[in-house]
This record gives structure tokens, sequence and C-alpha cells, in this order.
């Protein structure tokens, strides 16, 4: 054991003489959460200002009824109605962006409404800029209530008259529960891309790097055993991707705390990320990032050069946490099917986790599953290892 230890300490002290690499797999993940929550508000913001003080320019073309309608609808400043002549050319410059969108009445608009049927009209967008029409879509929504109350007052009848109920919506689910329902689906998944990029670089370095460099042959001819220096490299390998996911933990906090903006959500969210959850969260990536590096190694040793295994590992970083998008699909939920699936299972436990409502036979199936996984792909890495034709090529 303690010549297991020496390998991974001697490992330890290579990789941390490399500064390049320390700053991929510590600097970047603890930047990474401030700067994206912070890119994403600060987007969010600006669109959100810059859409709501567009003025939509709305063609129409009224096909000789009257201008009720749009007379209604120009009180609000933010459009800009420009009227035409006919529907083909109404149509042509919506297509050619020259207008947001355009409203052309039937012939028989305005004697079908004052007869209480049902008054035709046709909408011309594009269905790439919809979020014109949900705006403009209120103003229509304000014409059906014009329309209907005038009907109604006619009828000698109030606007309750066509609802007759009222329903209460009584939302039983915590808010918890519904934000977990959505941060647990991403929160997983950037930690396992972070997991996987922190422990890709030191597998590619000391496998087919030293291979390369030619040093491997003079660590294999020491008294230790192979299965020692595997072992004693893939504590580094494991650990780098720890390191890495754990620094993305506290960029995470940071980014909460000191970004939230004291918004309801973000304490919410504090709240919910209590020590108890991360202590949770890191054991179920531990005999993952011993998974990872068990898929890593096996490559790294085939490989010939540094840049050929970079070639191969860079592109699998997506299928390795490709399962990771399941958490974004609605209803999957962490039951004895998902919990048996590597890296969808983390994801779901995740969820379950945020949401407070733990079901521990789950989450030790899931624990299991993971530790399952990281056997065998320790097993194929020594089955690999062990082999002249790979280490010696």
């Amino acid at each position: 054991m303690n010549k297991i230890f020496t390998i991974a300490k001697k490992e330890f002290l290579d990789i941390f003489r490399d500064k390049r690499t320390l700053v991929r797999m510590i600097l970047i993940p603890l930047i990474a959460f401030p700067l994206i929550i912070q890119l994403i508000t600060t987007l969010q913001e600006s669109q959100s200002k810059k859409e709501a003080e567009q003025v939509l320019k709305v063609g129409y073309y009224l096909n000789g009824q009257d201008e009720g309608i749009i007379t209604r609808m120009i009180s609000d400043s933010l459009y800009e109605f420009i009227p035409y002549e006919d529907s083909v050319s109404l149509a042509k410059d919506v297509d050619d962006k020259e207008i947001n969108l355009g409203i052309g009445l039937s012939s028989d608009y305005d004697k079908t409404i004052q007869a209480g049927g049902q008054g035709e009209f046709s909408i011309f967008l594009r269905g790439a800029d919809k979020e014109d029409f949900e705006r403009f879509n209120g103003l229509i929504e304000q014409e059906k209530t014009f329309v209907v109350n005038n009907r109604l007052t006619q009828l000698d009848k109030g606007p309750l008259y066509i609802e007759p109920l009222l329903i209460y919506h009584n939302d039983q689910s915590e808010r918890a529960e519904i934000i977990a329902k959505y941060a647990g689906g991403i929160l997983p998944y950037i930690f396992m891309a972070f997991l996987f990029m922190g422990s890709m670089l030191p597998a590619i370095d000391l496998f087919a790097g030293e291979k390369e460099r030619g040093t491997i042959e003079t660590l294999l001819t020491s008294p230790v055993s192979r299965l020692q220096i595997l072992l004693g490299k893939m504590i580094v390998v494991v650990a780098f991707g720890l390191i890495s996911a754990l620094v993305a933990l506290v960029g995470l906090f940071a980014s909460i705390n000191l970004m939230g903006g004291g918004s309801p959500i973000m304490e919410e969210v504090n709240g919910m990320l209590t020590p108890q959850l991360f202590v949770m969260l890191f054991l179920l990536l531990i005999p993952l990032a011993i998974f990872f590096a068990g898929v890593m190694i096996p490559i790294s040793v085939y490989a010939k050069s540094f840049k050929e295994a970079q070639s191969i590992l860079t592109p699998l970083n997506i299928v390795m946490v490709l399962p990771a998008m399941v958490g974004f699909v609605p209803g999957v939920e962490l039951d004895y099917t998902t919990a048996f699936i590597p890296v969808v299972n983390v994801v779901l436990s995740t969820k379950m986790l945020l949401s407070g409502h733990i079901d521990f036979i789950l989450l030790t199936i899931t624990f299991l599953t993971l530790i399952l996984l990281a056997a065998i792909s320790v097993f194929i890495s020594m089955r690999q290892f062990g082999k002249e034709s790979s280490i010696l090529r």
C-alpha cells in the first residue's frame, strides 16, 4: 500500500509542477459558475429590456371593414400600425422583415360580429419570431374581451355570465420541489462535465504523456508491481477529477451568494444547498470519477501519443455526459429502473436530494451500481495496462 501512495505522491508532484494544468482544472471551474450566471443574468435583463422597449410594426388590411378594431389597438404606444391595400403585399413585407407581423380582416368581418357570429381575420407572422406574436396576442385578447362585453351588455348580462366557475389553485408542491425539478437537471450535468475534464488531462499525461516522453519504462524497472503503479496513477486521476468538481461547487456557492441579488428564488436555492447535500452528492461523484478514470486510462494506455489520446477523449466527453440530459426530460424520476442506469441515476438522485424527498433504497441502489461500474472499469484498466504491446508501443 505504501508503494501505491509513493507512486501517487510522485505523480501529484509532477502534475502540480504544471501550472497550465492547474489553471485548467482548478481556476477555470472556480470562476466558471460566477461568470456563467452573471452572463446569463445580464443577457436576460438586456434582452427583456430590449424587447419591452421595441416598437412592433404591425401591418393591417381592412378589406373594406371598419377601423374600430385597429383604433382600439392603436391606444398602445408600443405598436406602429401601417395600412395596406391588399393581403399579398402585407404577407410579402412580413416575409421580407419590413414589418414584424400583419393582420387581415375577412370581407364580412363587421357583419359577422354584429350578427353575433365569429369574425374571421388572418395573422401573418414569422414562426422564428414567435415572441412578437406573443406580445401582439395581448391586443387580440383585449379585442375579444371588448366584443364579448358588448354582446353581454346587449343581453343585459354581466361579464361573469360566461365565467360560471371560479377556481382556486392550491399548489401543494413546495418551492424547493419545483426548483429541484429544473435546477436538479443542470447542476449535476455541469458537475459531471467538470469531473470528466478534470480527470482527462492527468489521465492523458500520466499514461500517453509518459509513453511519449519515454519515462514510463524507467518507472516499470522500479521494484513496484504494475498494479501498484496503475492504482497510484489512478488515485491522481480520480483526485483531480474530484478537485475540479469540488471547485465547481465552490464556484456555485460563490455565484449564488455574491450574485443572487437577494431574490426569493436565489435565497431558496441557497437554503437547499446544505452541507449534507454536498456530502451526499460528493459521495455519488466518487465512484463516478473512478468510472470515468477507468474509461480514460485504457484509452490513454492504448494511444501512441498525448495528441492521439486527447483527440479520442475530447469527443468522448460529450458521449459520457450526454445521458445527463435525461435530467431535463419532464416526468423522468428516480425509480427501480433508472437507478441502475449510470450517469442518469446521478442526475435523478441529485433532483431527489434537492427536492428533500429522499428514498434511501433508491439512493443505495444508485451508489452500489456506480461502485460496481467503477470496479469493472478498474479491472479493464488493469487488463490494458498489463499488456506489453500497449505500454511499450
